[in-house]
């Protein structure tokens, strides 16, 4: 599913070069929950846009289904994040002028999916994720955790193959980052979900099937 061989990202600035990723090897199995642990300015940030395709490797190779992402046309790397992953951000990033309903359907509008359909997929994914009775709220009418699992419910609405979450409960207390995470957790294993998310809290592992920690730059399984 996601494969990643030697892979290496430099950035060249004026002050000097910055070694973001090193030499990091990382297989990921379909429908696997895959932890990266470790502190602000380790590369974890790095590393998941590399897989997602916003970054590109300054060497070696990332795979997903055997294709290197690397080796990808703008028009192709749009189509990944549009179909293949989803996406969650330390900010939820929500339209503030739209409802809760309309901003987890808007990425199907986009995709030009029915209106039924549309209609049906987010009442789906808002109602598992607790949001039923909130459809209607906008942004700034939600809890900070309800604004974050809004944002979950965007990123998995159009079902991805894919899930990239980035300090998905940055901005969350302990309660509802334990409630995101159970919820992302079980979403993904109902359908089958690869999810490779990055935090710096320890107490999440517990959610993981595998577990790594970065440290400038450089990736280690967790023993």
């Amino acid at each position: 599913m996601i494969n990643l061989k030697k892979v290496n990202k430099i950035f060249k600035l004026s002050s000097g070069d910055i070694e973001a990723v090193k030499n990091v090897n990382l297989v990921i199995k379909k429908g696997e929950f895959v932890i990266i642990s470790g502190p602000s300015g380790a590369g974890k940030t790095t590393l998941l846009n590399l897989v997602s395709g916003i970054d590109l490797p300054s060497s070696g190779q990332v795979l997903l289904n055997n294709k290197p992402v690397n080796k990808f046309s703008k028009r192709q790397l749009n189509e990944l994040r549009r179909k293949t992953i989803g996406m969650v951000f330390q900010a939820h990033a929500l339209m503030p002028l739209l409802s809760a309903y309309e901003n987890v359907e808007l990425p199907l509008r986009i995709l030009g999916m029915r209106g039924k359909e549309r209609r049906e997929r987010t009442e789906e994914i808002l109602g598992i994720l607790g949001l039923r009775y909130r459809m209607s709220h906008r942004p700034y009418e939600l809890s900070g955790g309800e604004r974050q699992r809004v944002s979950v419910a965007r990123a998995l609405v159009r079902k991805p193959e894919i899930l990239v979450a980035d300090e998905p409960t940055s901005q969350l207390d302990s309660v509802n980052t334990e409630i995101v995470f159970e919820q992302i957790k079980e979403i993904c294993q109902t359908f089958d979900t690869t999810v490779i998310l990055a935090t710096h809290d320890q107490r999440m592992k517990k959610f993981g099937d595998k577990l790594f920690n970065m440290r400038s730059g450089e990736l280690e399984k967790s023993k």
